[in-house]
Protein backbone atom coordinates (compact mmCIF):
# COMPACT_ATOMS: atom_id res chain seq x y z
CA UNK A 1 0.00 0.00 0.00
CA UNK A 2 1.68 3.24 -0.93
CA UNK A 3 1.98 5.74 1.83
CA UNK A 4 2.93 9.05 0.26
CA UNK A 5 5.46 11.38 2.45
CA UNK A 6 2.80 14.18 2.70
CA UNK A 7 0.55 11.98 3.95
CA UNK A 8 3.14 10.51 6.53
CA UNK A 9 3.72 14.42 7.50
CA UNK A 10 -0.04 14.98 7.41
CA UNK A 11 -1.41 12.60 9.62
CA UNK A 12 0.76 13.01 13.15
CA UNK A 13 0.70 16.44 12.79
CA UNK A 14 -2.84 16.52 12.37
CA UNK A 15 -3.96 14.37 14.85
CA UNK A 16 -1.62 16.15 17.64
CA UNK A 17 -3.06 19.36 16.74
CA UNK A 18 -6.82 17.51 16.69
CA UNK A 19 -6.29 16.18 19.95
CA UNK A 20 -5.17 19.40 21.26
CA UNK A 21 -8.42 21.23 19.46
CA UNK A 22 -10.64 18.65 21.25
CA UNK A 23 -8.89 18.48 24.61
CA UNK A 24 -9.39 22.58 24.96
CA UNK A 25 -12.89 22.39 23.18
CA UNK A 26 -14.24 20.39 25.30
CA UNK A 27 -12.57 22.07 28.03
CA UNK A 28 -13.98 25.10 27.14
CA UNK A 29 -17.18 23.55 26.26
CA UNK A 30 -17.28 21.89 30.02
CA UNK A 31 -16.20 25.24 32.05
CA UNK A 32 -19.28 26.79 29.83
CA UNK A 33 -21.74 24.49 30.80
CA UNK A 34 -20.83 24.82 34.37
CA UNK A 35 -20.96 28.55 34.66
CA UNK A 36 -24.34 28.39 32.96
CA UNK A 37 -25.13 25.80 35.39
CA UNK A 38 -24.09 28.06 38.31
CA UNK A 39 -25.94 30.84 37.08
CA UNK A 40 -29.09 28.89 36.53
CA UNK A 41 -28.38 27.42 40.11
CA UNK A 42 -27.61 30.93 41.68
CA UNK A 43 -30.81 32.87 39.93
CA UNK A 44 -33.37 29.85 41.14
CA UNK A 45 -31.48 30.76 44.57
CA UNK A 46 -32.14 34.33 44.52
CA UNK A 47 -35.42 33.91 43.30
CA UNK A 48 -36.28 31.00 46.38
CA UNK A 49 -34.69 33.42 48.73
CA UNK A 50 -36.95 36.32 47.83
CA UNK A 51 -40.12 34.32 48.33
CA UNK A 52 -38.59 33.17 51.46
CA UNK A 53 -37.41 35.93 53.14
CA UNK A 54 -40.94 38.29 52.33
CA UNK A 55 -43.33 39.52 54.55
CA UNK A 56 -46.22 39.29 51.82
CA UNK A 57 -48.42 36.17 51.36
CA UNK A 58 -47.07 33.43 48.57
CA UNK A 59 -50.12 33.97 46.74
CA UNK A 60 -50.89 32.71 43.23
CA UNK A 61 -50.30 35.99 41.89
CA UNK A 62 -47.03 36.07 43.50
CA UNK A 63 -45.87 32.89 42.61
CA UNK A 64 -46.89 33.46 38.73
CA UNK A 65 -45.06 36.67 38.78
CA UNK A 66 -41.87 34.64 40.15
CA UNK A 67 -42.41 31.76 37.26
CA UNK A 68 -42.84 34.82 34.77
CA UNK A 69 -39.25 35.85 36.18
CA UNK A 70 -37.56 32.63 36.98
CA UNK A 71 -39.40 30.41 34.38
CA UNK A 72 -39.50 27.93 36.67
CA UNK A 73 -43.02 26.66 38.44
CA UNK A 74 -43.71 26.91 42.09
CA UNK A 75 -46.17 24.74 44.37
CA UNK A 76 -46.74 25.42 47.61
CA UNK A 77 -47.34 22.53 49.73
CA UNK A 78 -49.47 22.56 53.70
CA UNK A 79 -47.99 20.25 56.46
CA UNK A 80 -50.25 17.54 55.59
CA UNK A 81 -48.64 17.51 51.90
CA UNK A 82 -51.97 18.93 50.22
CA UNK A 83 -51.34 21.71 47.71
CA UNK A 84 -52.21 25.32 48.52
CA UNK A 85 -50.94 26.93 45.89
CA UNK A 86 -49.58 26.24 42.10
CA UNK A 87 -48.84 27.88 38.91
CA UNK A 88 -49.76 24.52 37.09
CA UNK A 89 -52.79 22.96 35.95
CA UNK A 90 -52.81 20.75 39.08
CA UNK A 91 -54.42 17.88 40.38
CA UNK A 92 -54.75 17.05 44.19
CA UNK A 93 -53.66 12.93 43.37
CA UNK A 94 -50.60 14.35 42.35
CA UNK A 95 -49.52 15.22 45.86
CA UNK A 96 -47.56 12.31 46.58
CA UNK A 97 -45.36 12.58 43.64
CA UNK A 98 -44.60 16.65 45.21
CA UNK A 99 -43.79 15.46 48.65
CA UNK A 100 -41.63 13.01 47.48
CA UNK A 101 -39.61 16.00 45.84
CA UNK A 102 -36.20 15.85 47.51
CA UNK A 103 -35.23 18.45 50.34
CA UNK A 104 -32.79 21.03 49.56
CA UNK A 105 -31.32 23.70 51.42
CA UNK A 106 -31.65 27.47 51.07
CA UNK A 107 -28.61 28.53 49.78
CA UNK A 108 -28.47 25.92 46.80
CA UNK A 109 -31.68 24.74 46.12
CA UNK A 110 -30.47 22.69 43.30
CA UNK A 111 -27.43 20.63 44.36
CA UNK A 112 -29.63 17.46 44.67
CA UNK A 113 -32.36 17.99 42.70
CA UNK A 114 -35.33 14.99 41.64
CA UNK A 115 -36.63 14.36 38.48
CA UNK A 116 -40.47 14.47 38.67
CA UNK A 117 -43.05 14.43 35.75
CA UNK A 118 -46.00 16.39 35.77
CA UNK A 119 -48.39 16.88 33.05
CA UNK A 120 -46.11 14.85 30.23
CA UNK A 121 -43.24 17.05 31.79
CA UNK A 122 -40.01 16.44 33.05
CA UNK A 123 -39.14 19.05 35.92
CA UNK A 124 -35.91 19.12 37.96
CA UNK A 125 -37.36 19.73 41.51
CA UNK A 126 -36.45 20.31 45.33
CA UNK A 127 -38.71 21.27 48.31
CA UNK A 128 -37.85 24.06 50.48
CA UNK A 129 -39.37 24.63 53.66
CA UNK A 130 -41.16 27.69 54.63
CA UNK A 131 -41.42 28.58 58.33
CA UNK A 132 -42.88 31.63 60.78
CA UNK A 133 -45.39 32.67 57.68
CA UNK A 134 -48.67 34.80 58.90
CA UNK A 135 -49.59 34.87 55.36
CA UNK A 136 -49.31 31.71 54.55
CA UNK A 137 -50.91 29.66 57.62
CA UNK A 138 -50.49 26.34 57.51
CA UNK A 139 -48.37 26.23 54.64
CA UNK A 140 -44.87 24.12 55.37
CA UNK A 141 -43.69 23.54 52.30
CA UNK A 142 -42.22 25.28 48.72
CA UNK A 143 -42.12 23.07 45.38
CA UNK A 144 -39.94 24.73 43.05
CA UNK A 145 -39.52 22.98 39.30
CA UNK A 146 -37.73 23.84 36.67
CA UNK A 147 -38.11 22.32 33.35
CA UNK A 148 -35.92 19.78 33.17
CA UNK A 149 -35.06 20.31 29.11
CA UNK A 150 -34.78 24.37 29.58
CA UNK A 151 -32.65 23.68 32.31
CA UNK A 152 -30.12 20.77 29.91
CA UNK A 153 -30.96 24.17 26.51
CA UNK A 154 -28.84 26.66 28.52
CA UNK A 155 -26.00 24.25 29.22
CA UNK A 156 -25.61 23.15 25.87
CA UNK A 157 -26.31 26.62 24.42
CA UNK A 158 -23.12 27.40 26.78
CA UNK A 159 -20.91 24.66 25.26
CA UNK A 160 -21.65 25.46 21.98
CA UNK A 161 -19.58 28.47 21.08
CA UNK A 162 -16.79 26.68 22.23
CA UNK A 163 -17.35 23.09 20.70
CA UNK A 164 -18.45 25.19 17.04
CA UNK A 165 -14.61 27.19 17.51
CA UNK A 166 -13.07 24.04 18.13
CA UNK A 167 -14.23 22.60 14.95
CA UNK A 168 -14.11 25.55 12.74
CA UNK A 169 -10.14 25.57 14.25
CA UNK A 170 -9.62 21.91 12.95
CA UNK A 171 -10.81 22.48 9.90
CA UNK A 172 -8.31 25.31 8.92
CA UNK A 173 -5.75 23.73 10.37
CA UNK A 174 -6.46 20.58 8.40
CA UNK A 175 -6.66 22.61 5.39
CA UNK A 176 -3.35 24.75 6.42
CA UNK A 177 -1.33 21.72 7.04
CA UNK A 178 -2.75 19.93 3.78
CA UNK A 179 -1.65 22.86 2.03
CA UNK A 180 1.78 23.55 3.39
CA UNK A 181 2.21 19.64 3.07
CA UNK A 182 1.63 19.59 -0.98
CA UNK A 183 3.65 22.77 -1.30
CA UNK A 184 6.72 20.89 0.62
CA UNK A 185 5.84 17.92 -1.69
CA UNK A 186 5.53 19.15 -4.69
CA UNK A 187 9.59 19.66 -5.24
CA UNK A 188 10.17 16.22 -4.05
CA UNK A 189 7.37 15.39 -6.96
CA UNK A 190 9.40 17.61 -9.35
CA UNK A 191 13.09 16.05 -8.41
CA UNK A 192 11.30 12.39 -8.83
CA UNK A 193 9.88 13.41 -12.31
CA UNK A 194 13.57 14.44 -13.42
CA UNK A 195 15.42 11.92 -11.30
CA UNK A 196 12.92 9.09 -13.89
CA UNK A 197 14.54 11.69 -16.92
CA UNK A 198 17.79 10.87 -15.68
CA UNK A 199 17.04 6.77 -15.20
CA UNK A 200 15.70 6.98 -18.78
CA UNK A 201 19.78 7.74 -19.93
CA UNK A 202 19.04 11.47 -20.64
CA UNK A 203 21.52 12.95 -18.27
CA UNK A 204 20.52 16.14 -17.76
CA UNK A 205 20.72 18.51 -14.83
CA UNK A 206 17.88 19.01 -12.40
CA UNK A 207 16.34 22.89 -11.24
CA UNK A 208 18.00 23.83 -8.17
CA UNK A 209 15.64 25.08 -5.47
CA UNK A 210 16.66 29.04 -4.91
CA UNK A 211 15.85 27.99 -0.85
CA UNK A 212 18.75 26.66 1.04
CA UNK A 213 17.48 23.61 2.94
CA UNK A 214 17.90 19.90 2.16
CA UNK A 215 15.87 19.57 -1.16
CA UNK A 216 18.41 21.97 -2.65
CA UNK A 217 20.92 19.45 -1.01
CA UNK A 218 19.53 16.51 -3.15
CA UNK A 219 18.83 18.44 -5.87
CA UNK A 220 22.88 18.73 -6.18
CA UNK A 221 23.58 15.40 -4.78
CA UNK A 222 21.17 14.46 -7.96
CA UNK A 223 23.15 16.68 -10.31
CA UNK A 224 26.18 15.26 -9.13
CA UNK A 225 24.92 11.87 -9.70
CA UNK A 226 23.89 12.72 -13.33
CA UNK A 227 27.47 14.30 -14.24
CA UNK A 228 29.40 10.98 -13.05
CA UNK A 229 26.63 8.73 -14.89
CA UNK A 230 26.95 11.02 -18.46
CA UNK A 231 31.18 10.91 -17.77
CA UNK A 232 30.54 6.79 -17.08
CA UNK A 233 28.38 6.42 -19.95
CA UNK A 234 31.28 8.08 -21.78
CA UNK A 235 33.45 5.50 -20.74
CA UNK A 236 31.51 2.96 -21.48
CA UNK A 237 30.97 4.23 -25.21
CA UNK A 238 34.49 4.69 -25.55
CA UNK A 239 35.60 1.18 -24.21
CA UNK A 240 32.83 -0.44 -26.57
CA UNK A 241 33.74 1.44 -29.66
CA UNK A 242 37.30 1.01 -28.82
CA UNK A 243 36.73 -3.04 -28.04
CA UNK A 244 34.56 -2.84 -31.22
CA UNK A 245 37.09 -1.58 -33.33
CA UNK A 246 39.68 -4.42 -32.21
CA UNK A 247 37.39 -7.11 -32.98
CA UNK A 248 37.16 -5.85 -36.40
CA UNK A 249 40.48 -4.89 -36.79
CA UNK A 250 41.91 -7.52 -35.61
CA UNK A 251 41.64 -9.97 -39.06
CA UNK A 252 42.71 -7.21 -41.61
CA UNK A 253 45.59 -6.36 -39.16
CA UNK A 254 47.13 -9.61 -39.31
CA UNK A 255 47.23 -9.17 -43.24
CA UNK A 256 47.64 -5.98 -43.89
CA UNK A 257 51.05 -6.34 -41.49
CA UNK A 258 52.19 -9.35 -43.56
CA UNK A 259 51.78 -7.20 -46.91
CA UNK A 260 53.96 -3.95 -44.74
CA UNK A 261 56.61 -6.64 -44.18
CA UNK A 262 56.67 -8.16 -47.59
CA UNK A 263 56.80 -4.72 -49.04
CA UNK A 264 59.52 -3.49 -46.84
CA UNK A 265 61.46 -6.84 -47.22
CA UNK A 266 60.85 -6.32 -51.65
CA UNK A 267 62.03 -2.88 -51.35
CA UNK A 268 64.80 -3.49 -49.49
CA UNK A 269 66.12 -6.12 -51.86
CA UNK A 270 65.28 -3.60 -54.46
CA UNK A 271 67.70 -0.82 -52.74
CA UNK A 272 70.44 -3.65 -52.66
CA UNK A 273 70.08 -4.65 -56.65
CA UNK A 274 69.64 -0.62 -57.37
CA UNK A 275 72.13 1.49 -55.43
CA UNK A 276 70.50 4.72 -57.30
CA UNK A 277 67.76 4.17 -55.03
CA UNK A 278 68.19 7.08 -53.51
CA UNK A 279 66.37 8.84 -50.09
CA UNK A 280 63.16 8.24 -51.72
CA UNK A 281 63.56 4.27 -50.43
CA UNK A 282 65.20 5.28 -47.48
CA UNK A 283 61.56 7.55 -46.76
CA UNK A 284 59.49 4.16 -48.15
CA UNK A 285 61.10 2.11 -45.76
CA UNK A 286 60.58 3.77 -42.73
CA UNK A 287 57.05 4.78 -43.32
CA UNK A 288 56.43 0.51 -44.05
CA UNK A 289 58.25 0.01 -40.83
CA UNK A 290 56.37 2.90 -38.93
CA UNK A 291 52.88 1.37 -40.58
CA UNK A 292 53.86 -2.03 -39.38
CA UNK A 293 54.42 -0.39 -36.00
CA UNK A 294 51.29 1.67 -35.80
CA UNK A 295 49.10 -1.68 -37.20
CA UNK A 296 50.83 -3.67 -33.39
CA UNK A 297 49.34 -0.69 -32.02
CA UNK A 298 46.34 -1.12 -33.69
CA UNK A 299 45.90 -4.43 -32.41
CA UNK A 300 46.45 -3.38 -28.55
CA UNK A 301 44.39 -0.04 -28.97
CA UNK A 302 42.47 0.63 -25.85
CA UNK A 303 44.82 -2.00 -23.34
CA UNK A 304 47.60 -1.53 -21.29
CA UNK A 305 50.42 -1.30 -22.73
CA UNK A 306 54.33 -2.07 -20.88
CA UNK A 307 56.08 0.68 -22.68
CA UNK A 308 59.89 1.10 -22.21
CA UNK A 309 60.66 4.49 -21.21
CA UNK A 310 64.11 6.25 -22.62
CA UNK A 311 65.14 10.39 -22.79
CA UNK A 312 63.55 11.26 -26.18
CA UNK A 313 65.09 14.77 -27.59
CA UNK A 314 61.89 15.71 -28.76
CA UNK A 315 62.98 18.33 -31.79
CA UNK A 316 64.78 15.46 -33.37
CA UNK A 317 61.57 13.54 -33.41
CA UNK A 318 60.28 16.13 -34.84
CA UNK A 319 62.50 16.69 -37.39
CA UNK A 320 62.45 13.07 -38.43
CA UNK A 321 58.42 12.95 -38.33
CA UNK A 322 58.46 15.59 -40.60
CA UNK A 323 61.03 14.20 -43.20
CA UNK A 324 58.54 11.38 -43.28
CA UNK A 325 55.32 13.17 -44.17
CA UNK A 326 57.15 15.52 -46.25
CA UNK A 327 55.79 13.34 -49.23
CA UNK A 328 52.48 13.54 -48.25
CA UNK A 329 52.96 17.59 -47.88
CA UNK A 330 54.61 17.95 -51.19
CA UNK A 331 51.82 15.99 -52.77
CA UNK A 332 49.00 18.18 -51.24
CA UNK A 333 50.76 21.36 -51.76
CA UNK A 334 51.08 22.40 -48.35
CA UNK A 335 54.74 24.16 -47.20
CA UNK A 336 55.77 23.15 -43.88
CA UNK A 337 57.93 25.40 -41.50
CA UNK A 338 59.72 24.20 -38.54
CA UNK A 339 61.18 26.37 -35.88
CA UNK A 340 63.59 24.05 -33.70
CA UNK A 341 65.00 25.41 -30.47
CA UNK A 342 68.61 26.19 -30.05
CA UNK A 343 68.80 24.09 -26.70
CA UNK A 344 67.68 20.17 -26.67
CA UNK A 345 64.39 19.35 -25.29
CA UNK A 346 64.28 15.98 -24.11
CA UNK A 347 61.19 13.90 -22.12
CA UNK A 348 61.19 10.50 -20.89
CA UNK A 349 58.62 8.58 -22.31
CA UNK A 350 57.98 5.60 -25.55
CA UNK A 351 59.83 6.69 -28.71
CA UNK A 352 57.38 4.98 -30.71
CA UNK A 353 54.29 6.38 -29.00
CA UNK A 354 55.30 9.74 -29.12
CA UNK A 355 56.71 9.74 -33.13
CA UNK A 356 52.85 8.46 -33.33
CA UNK A 357 51.35 11.67 -31.05
CA UNK A 358 53.55 14.24 -33.68
CA UNK A 359 52.33 12.00 -36.88
CA UNK A 360 48.90 12.15 -35.87
CA UNK A 361 48.95 16.30 -35.16
CA UNK A 362 51.17 16.99 -38.52
CA UNK A 363 49.11 14.37 -41.14
CA UNK A 364 46.04 15.88 -39.52
CA UNK A 365 47.23 19.67 -39.96
CA UNK A 366 48.49 18.63 -43.55
CA UNK A 367 44.79 17.26 -44.27
CA UNK A 368 43.00 20.64 -42.68
CA UNK A 369 45.77 23.11 -44.70
CA UNK A 370 45.17 21.34 -47.85
CA UNK A 371 41.74 23.05 -47.44
CA UNK A 372 42.19 26.56 -47.11
CA UNK A 373 39.74 28.76 -48.16
CA UNK A 374 42.59 31.15 -50.12
CA UNK A 375 46.04 31.83 -49.89
CA UNK A 376 48.86 29.46 -49.61
CA UNK A 377 48.19 26.07 -47.78
CA UNK A 378 50.59 26.46 -44.84
CA UNK A 379 51.32 24.08 -41.19
CA UNK A 380 54.28 25.87 -38.75
CA UNK A 381 55.53 23.58 -36.37
CA UNK A 382 57.06 25.02 -33.47
CA UNK A 383 59.08 23.82 -30.20
CA UNK A 384 59.63 24.73 -26.88
CA UNK A 385 59.43 24.88 -23.25
CA UNK A 386 57.54 26.71 -20.64
CA UNK A 387 58.26 27.87 -17.38
CA UNK A 388 56.42 24.74 -15.80
CA UNK A 389 59.14 22.47 -17.14
CA UNK A 390 57.14 20.79 -20.34
CA UNK A 391 57.75 20.28 -23.60
CA UNK A 392 55.44 22.41 -25.87
CA UNK A 393 54.97 21.46 -29.81
CA UNK A 394 52.66 23.80 -31.58
CA UNK A 395 51.16 23.02 -34.70
CA UNK A 396 49.24 25.23 -36.64
CA UNK A 397 47.30 25.00 -39.79
CA UNK A 398 45.80 27.29 -42.31
CA UNK A 399 43.12 25.39 -42.70
CA UNK A 400 39.35 26.40 -42.38
CA UNK A 401 39.26 25.27 -39.03
CA UNK A 402 37.25 22.91 -36.60
CA UNK A 403 33.63 22.44 -38.03
CA UNK A 404 30.84 23.37 -35.91
CA UNK A 405 29.32 21.39 -34.13
CA UNK A 406 32.74 19.57 -33.50
CA UNK A 407 34.09 21.56 -30.93
CA UNK A 408 33.43 19.43 -28.03
CA UNK A 409 34.03 16.11 -29.79
CA UNK A 410 37.03 16.82 -31.82
CA UNK A 411 39.16 14.21 -29.74
CA UNK A 412 36.46 11.68 -29.31
CA UNK A 413 36.69 8.34 -31.42
CA UNK A 414 35.49 8.28 -34.87
CA UNK A 415 34.58 11.90 -34.50
CA UNK A 416 35.58 13.61 -38.02
CA UNK A 417 33.78 15.72 -40.31
CA UNK A 418 36.28 14.48 -43.14
CA UNK A 419 34.70 12.45 -45.60
CA UNK A 420 38.12 10.10 -45.71
CA UNK A 421 38.82 10.25 -42.17
CA UNK A 422 38.31 7.74 -39.32
CA UNK A 423 38.57 10.02 -36.33
CA UNK A 424 41.18 8.37 -34.12
CA UNK A 425 44.31 10.84 -35.22
CA UNK A 426 43.72 13.38 -32.52
CA UNK A 427 42.40 10.62 -30.00
CA UNK A 428 45.27 8.62 -30.44
CA UNK A 429 47.70 11.82 -29.80
CA UNK A 430 45.89 12.91 -26.83
CA UNK A 431 45.93 9.57 -25.40
CA UNK A 432 50.04 9.08 -25.83
CA UNK A 433 50.04 12.48 -24.25
CA UNK A 434 48.19 11.33 -21.07
CA UNK A 435 49.74 8.01 -20.96
CA UNK A 436 53.07 10.57 -20.38
CA UNK A 437 51.17 13.13 -18.03
CA UNK A 438 50.85 15.65 -20.80
CA UNK A 439 47.62 17.29 -22.75
CA UNK A 440 46.48 17.80 -25.78
CA UNK A 441 44.80 20.91 -26.76
CA UNK A 442 43.41 23.23 -29.47
CA UNK A 443 42.34 26.89 -30.30
CA UNK A 444 41.74 29.13 -33.08
CA UNK A 445 44.71 32.10 -33.24
CA UNK A 446 45.06 34.63 -35.59
CA UNK A 447 43.27 32.93 -38.49
CA UNK A 448 44.71 29.37 -37.84
CA UNK A 449 44.02 26.47 -36.11
CA UNK A 450 47.00 25.36 -33.76
CA UNK A 451 47.25 22.51 -31.91
CA UNK A 452 49.46 22.05 -28.49
CA UNK A 453 51.20 19.56 -26.95
CA UNK A 454 52.67 19.44 -23.49
CA UNK A 455 55.11 16.97 -21.86
CA UNK A 456 56.31 16.90 -18.99
CA UNK A 457 60.61 17.01 -19.43
CA UNK A 458 60.98 14.40 -16.99
CA UNK A 459 58.86 11.60 -15.46
CA UNK A 460 60.01 9.72 -12.37
CA UNK A 461 57.55 6.75 -12.37
CA UNK A 462 55.34 5.17 -14.83
CA UNK A 463 51.68 4.99 -15.03
CA UNK A 464 51.41 1.78 -12.32
CA UNK A 465 54.14 3.34 -10.16
CA UNK A 466 57.04 1.27 -11.40
CA UNK A 467 60.10 3.28 -11.52
CA UNK A 468 60.42 4.56 -15.15
CA UNK A 469 64.02 3.39 -17.34
CA UNK A 470 64.57 6.90 -17.76
CA UNK A 471 66.17 9.73 -14.96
Amino acid sequence: MRWPIHVQLLVPLLSVVLVAIAVASLTSAAAGSRRARQQQEQHLERVVTTLLSASFPLTDRVLEQMSGLSGAEFVLLDDAGHIRECTLPWKQSESPALTAVATGAGTAPFSSASRISLGGTTYLGQRVEVRNRRASAGAAWLVVLYPEDRWWAATRQAAYPALISGALAALAVVAVTALLARRLVRPIHTLGDQTAVIASGRFEPVGVPPRDDEIRDLAVSINSMAEQLSRYEDNVRRSERLRALGQLGAGLAHQLRNSATGARMAIELHALACAAGGESLDVALRQLRLMESYIQRFLTLGRPQDESRQEVEVGQLVAEVLELVAPLAQHAGVAIDFHRPSQPIVVCGDREALGQLVVNLAVNAIEAARRTPSGPASVAVALDGDDRGCAVLRVADSGAGVAAGMEDRIFEPFASDKPEGTGLGLFVAREVARAHGGTVTYEPRDGKTVFRAELPRRIAEQADGAPADCR
